[in-house]
């Protein structure tokens, strides 16, 4: 059970949390989900769509961002430049010019110059300042939104290296094979040690690179419930990646998605709230600037993330039919094996063909629901403004 979860929330103990396992707190009160969807997201199994939730309730920084703000949501952005003016009369108060006969006139007056300097640039920064509360609270909305995607790759991830240990199997049985062939030829004279030697060392490098994908599966995992508040170690079993839907792809509306991608940019907003915020025509000149670059890059990055999106279904497309050729071929290649007019060797390489088709095939639509998660940020606020 999540009963041993680390939250941000337990911050103050996190060291004694870690010994002796804290319990669940989340960010959001009780009634804020029915008792079903606690329970979901509190037991010990990781699911996609859970994902979102897992974050805003559980990860680290969401939780520490959100009682920053809780001391900073009523500044306007005259309260925050009132506070650097404030800090720089502070240092223009304090400030003392040394007589010129002064013994250390030198050093006094260096280190009054600088103390001005300091205070002059404070003064720019509150002239030029343009946050406020709102601008924090968009900032930390980026942030945890940032966080989902990057939980959701992760878990893509974790299943593309799961499927990928089968491949790194079939190098082994492989090698394996070609190792008890060569042992085969050496006992007839038709190979030398040295071929033997090195169909053992091929033998034993695949074995390696297995070891190192599943250590990397591992910490892919580990890292990935960290993520979502699970605690270092805990017994988590990760969930089925959804499958794509070829349907949705089908009714996207590229320029009407730019649109909505334009509407919700977090860095779009950030800038359209500075802009209003600016207390100067050149900073004002400035983050207009910026609004207009922004908002060619993001339907630019937009339309990038609809053609990747475009090109992975095609590939999931091609890797269906090649698995589906792979697997008549097999289904033939049993029925000769059976009727002894096919050698179990030749059997054996069909079959690897046929496991690499499926391992290609799983690749590809973990490629595509990653094109798919992509898409849907950049639509949803996460699109390239730069």
């Amino acid at each position: 059970m999540k009963i041993h979860r680390i939250t941000a929330a337990c911050a103050a103990w996190a060291a004694a949390a870690a010994l002796s396992g804290c319990p669940v707190l989340a960010a959001s009160p009780e009634f804020a989900y029915s008792e079903e969807q606690w329970a979901a997201l509190r037991d010990d199994r990781l699911e996609f769509e859970e994902i979102a939730d897992l974050v805003h309730e559980y990860n680290n920084t969401v939780i520490q961002n959100e009682i920053a703000y809780r001391d900073e949501k009523d500044k306007t952005s005259d309260d925050i430049a009132q506070d650097y003016y404030d800090a720089a009369n502070d240092i223009y108060s304090n400030i003392e010019y040394p007589d010129s006969d002064a013994s250390d006139y030198g050093s006094r007056m260096s280190a009054a110059l600088n103390n001005k300097l300091s205070a002059d640039q404070l003064m720019e920064r509150g002239d030029e300042s343009t946050d406020d509360s709102e601008t924090l609270r968009i900032g930390y909305d980026q942030t945890e939104a940032s966080l989902v995607k990057q939980a959701q790759t992760q878990m893509i991830s974790y299943w593309s290296q799961y499927y990928s240990l089968d491949s790194q199997r079939e190098r082994i049985s492989q090698a394996e094979d070609a190792y008890a062939s060569e042992e085969t030829r050496m006992a007839a004279g038709m190979s030398t040690q040295a071929k033997l030697l090195s169909a053992k060392e091929a033998v034993s490098s695949a074995q390696a690179s297995l070891q190192s994908a599943e250590s990397t599966l591992a910490k892919t995992k580990e890292d990935l419930c960290l993520m979502l508040g699970w605690k270092y170690g805990a017994d988590v079993e990760i969930g089925a990646i959804p499958e794509p839907d070829p349907e949705k792809i089908a009714s996207i509306s590229l320029e009407e998605d730019i649109q909505k991608a334009l509407e919700n940019n977090y860095s779009l907003m950030l800038t359209n709230r500075r802009a209003a915020n600016a207390r100067t025509e050149k900073v004002r000149a400035t983050q207009q600037q910026t609004q207009k670059n922004q908002t060619e890059a993001i339907a630019a990055s937009v339309r990038d993330s609809y053609s990747s999106l475009i090109l992975a279904q095609s590939n999931y497309e091609q890797a269906q039919q090649a698995y589906a050729l792979e697997a008549g071929t097999l289904e033939t290649a049993g029925r000769k094996l059976q009727a002894g007019t096919m050698t179990p060797n030749n059997y054996r390489k069909q079959e690897s063909s046929f496991r690499t088709a499926e391992v290609t095939l799983k690749t590809r639509k973990l490629q595509l629901v990653q094109a798919m998660v992509n898409y849907d940020w950049a639509v949803n606020g996460l699109a390239s403004a730069s």
